[in-house]
């Protein structure tokens, strides 16, 4: 599928950085989901949704220290 737009080029000086537990968080948020009753018949997600979005990578990329 082609986009309506295209993107401009972003001027980045420095690489991005992975926090190294990203694992970790991925199955952090997976659980607390779960506890909340976010997942598995909910109504709400289900877990592939969850898994989309992941949201454990965005963390590990915006708090990589």
């Amino acid at each position: 599928m082609t986009q309506p737009f295209e993107l401009p080029h972003f001027y980045l000086p420095h690489p991005a950085r992975l926090n190294p537990h990203l694992d970790e968080a991925r199955a952090h948020s997976t659980e607390w989901a779960r506890e909340m009753g976010m997942l598995e018949g909910s109504g709400v997600w289900e877990r592939a949704d969850l898994d989309a979005h992941d949201y454990g990578l965005l963390c590990a990329y915006t708090h990589p220290d």
